[in-house]
């Protein structure tokens, strides 16, 4: 393998791997976008790639929580309103 060879082929490694890291960035971004319209990271995963990100990311759901940890679901708040997580 000559040196030119060399350097083509490394082009094209360079090339796949950065179109393979692309792939995976637009990937997560969709899936994102997805659990946040549909409100759905405290819940199961609506899909495999939803569920793929949360595994990529680092999220897990732990059982059911309430999003603020200050707030029981039985104690109102200020404005006399109970802070519960919305309706799927």
């Amino acid at each position: 393998m000559s040196g030119m060879e060399a350097v083509a082929a490394i082009m094209v490694l360079v090339g796949f791997l950065g179109g393979v890291m692309t792939g995976i960035i637009v990937i997560v971004s969709v899936a994102s976008r997805r659990e946040d319209r549909h409100y759905s990271l405290t819940g199961k995963a609506p899909d495999a790639t939803c569920e793929g990100t949360r595994w990529l990311a680092g999220v897990g759901v732990r059982g059911d929580r309430f999003l603020s940890s200050r707030m029981r679901p039985d104690e109102p708040d200020e404005g006399g309103r109970n802070h519960r997580e919305p309706e799927r």
